[in-house]
């Protein structure tokens, strides 16, 4: 009985390492899509970490199958650890993408506004502008502009890079292919674009700004009330019992 349990708890353990392991790669995950020139800023960003992957996932099957063996239901804890670590890391880089978005899309469209008003061609802005704003803005106007050296359509290039990155860059997308396909006058859509960005990165930073109070009570109830016990209520309860009659 104790060698069949011993063996159902190893193949329990190894069937869900597997599992674990396919639901922990990268391909599964829900990632916020973006053109390839971003993901290639991505990659260039994390280029210089060293590749653990296969190294966790060891631990992971090593850890299961001792879970395994000394108990089964045991074997499932180190998979669904994995599992629950990776999808917060992911969520995590996702809104990490879209604040990126929301704060640098803004000063896109002021430097466009910014480079028309002086003049340019909105070609000639293009190319200036992808190399002077972050990721993932630059790796999709970057995208587009090749795109659109290599015989693609401006207008359809800018808004097949800018739609992935959500509905604001997707509205700025029509706003520039517009311009592109109709003529329409590039200054006054810019400038209404340009107030409902800044509009809405504001409230953002509003909003941001009220979680800190929230953000700020792990620290309060973990450390400094702690401290304040230790340094306050201690030297006198200390005091009060050398002062008791023995």
């Amino acid at each position: 009985m104790r060698g069949a349990a011993v063996t159902a708890g190893l193949g329990i353990g190894a069937a869900l390492v597997v599992l674990g392991a396919a639901a922990a790669h990268p391909a599964c995950a829900r990632r916020l899509p973006v053109p390839p020139a971003a993901r290639a800023d991505e990659h260039r960003a994390v280029a210089g970490r060293p590749p653990t992957s296969g190294w966790r996932r060891l631990w992971i099957a090593l850890l299961s199958l001792a879970a395994g063996v000394a108990a089964p239901p045991l074997a499932v804890l180190p998979p669904l650890a994995a599992w629950v670590r990776h999808r917060t890391r992911a969520l995590h880089q996702e809104r990490e993408v879209e604040r990126s978005i929301a704060r640098g899309l803004p000063d896109v469209v002021d430097l466009l506004l910014l480079c028309t008003e002086a003049g340019w061609s909105l070609p000639i802005a293009h190319h200036e502008i992808a190399t002077r704003v972050p990721p993932p803005l630059s790796g999709a106007l970057s995208a587009a502009a090749a795109a659109a050296d290599g015989g693609l359509p401006r207008s359809d290039a800018l808004l097949a890079a800018l739609s992935p990155l959500g509905d604001r860059a997707r509205a700025l997308g029509h706003v520039l292919a517009d311009h592109l396909h109709y003529g329409v006058p590039l200054g006054p859509g810019l400038e209404r674009l340009g107030i409902e960005l800044r509009l809405e990165r504001r409230r953002r930073a509003e909003l941001d700004a009220r979680r800190v109070p929230v953000r700020l009570l792990g620290p309060l109830v973990a450390c400094i009330l702690p401290a304040f016990a230790l340094l306050t209520v201690v030297p006198l309860l200390a005091a009060s019992l050398r002062a008791l009659p023995t």
